[in-house]
């Protein structure tokens, strides 16, 4: 697989061209996150933090 490859993509009226391993590194660390903005919601609501 070539991670290199340029990914085009169309985002709010605005082209995009980006390499396929930072489009991939980004929407991991998003995921990431809102695991973890979840997971300390949880935590805040529960009264453990």
């Amino acid at each position: 697989m070539n991670w290199n490859k340029p990914v085009k993509f169309k985002f709010s009226g605005e082209d995009w061209e980006m390499p396929l391993s930072t489009l991939l590194l980004l929407i991991f660390v998003t995921l990431i996150l809102m695991l973890g903005g979840a997971w300390l919601g949880f935590q805040f609501g529960a009264g453990q933090l």
